[in-house]
């Protein structure tokens, strides 16, 4: 039986916009939902919203958060560095473990009852790979076989993001991997016998898209399972809960 899945994070869940039966819910910007203890309680209560919304027994649920905590200590800010990138300035990796353990740890104090699994954090910035490589090894090592390793396929033997996962345009979003992230997630399903065909997430566009382009193309399917009223369609096309 084919089964919706529930993408929920930060702004990261764009990659998986505008395919047929998969919803990513934008809980709110990486500076506010991230895995620094002090917002732990209040992503608890907005995971706690999304889930109340949707028909579990016919939906699989992701959790898709990380990549904020391992980018912040680069330059101690949580928006894009736009300065050095514009003007081509090095920024060097740093692997903060102290506060990735910290994160990992925290992001177990969720109430994951009812998180079916944890997706590995992606980026398309250079700087930030071998901090995320290391914090996906943390999680692996957290949660087992609740992870699924969506990050591996994204960069090469040098820790670099492979071109094909960045944004055609890349430096308007050098953050977020573009929509084939979707595509691999849902071959990687298939294969773990988690879902029973590809096709029934078929993409609404042509090619993989960058996730900062607003867009019209998503359109809300509540298919009889959403309380209307409490939801809405981002420009992204990831769903808000209302609060």
């Amino acid at each position: 039986m084919m089964k919706k899945l529930i993408i929920i994070g930060e702004s990261h869940t764009r990659s998986f916009s505008y395919r047929e039966n998969v919803l990513p819910f934008f809980m709110g910007n990486g500076k506010t939902i991230n895995l620094s203890t002090k917002n732990i309680t209040k992503i608890d209560s907005k995971i706690k919203n999304i889930l109340s919304t949707i028909d579990k027994e016919n939906s699989i649920t992701f959790l898709f958060l990380g990549e904020p905590n391992c980018r912040y200590p680069l330059k101690k800010k949580w928006d894009p560095h736009w300065d050095e990138i514009r003007n081509k300035k090095t920024v060097k990796p740093l692997i903060d473990l102290e506060h990735m353990t910290e994160c990992v740890e925290n992001l177990s104090k969720l109430d994951l009852t009812n998180i079916d699994y944890i997706l590995t954090p992606t980026g398309a910035y250079d700087p930030v790979i071998p901090a995320l490589s290391k914090f996906n090894e943390l999680l692996c090592n957290k949660f087992k076989d609740k992870v699924i390793d969506i990050f591996s396929s994204t960069i090469d033997k040098d820790l670099k993001v492979l071109d094909t996962y960045k944004a055609k345009n890349w430096e308007k979003d050098p953050i977020h991997v573009n929509s084939k992230i979707s595509e691999d997630l849902l071959f990687i399903l298939k294969n773990k016998q988690v879902i029973d065909n590809v096709d029934d997430y078929k993409s609404k566009i042509d090619g993989y898209f960058g996730t900062h382009l607003p867009s019209n193309f998503g359109t809300f399917d509540s298919n009889g399972k959403f309380n209307d009223s409490k939801i809405t369609l981002s420009k992204f096309g990831s769903y808000i809960i209302k609060e």
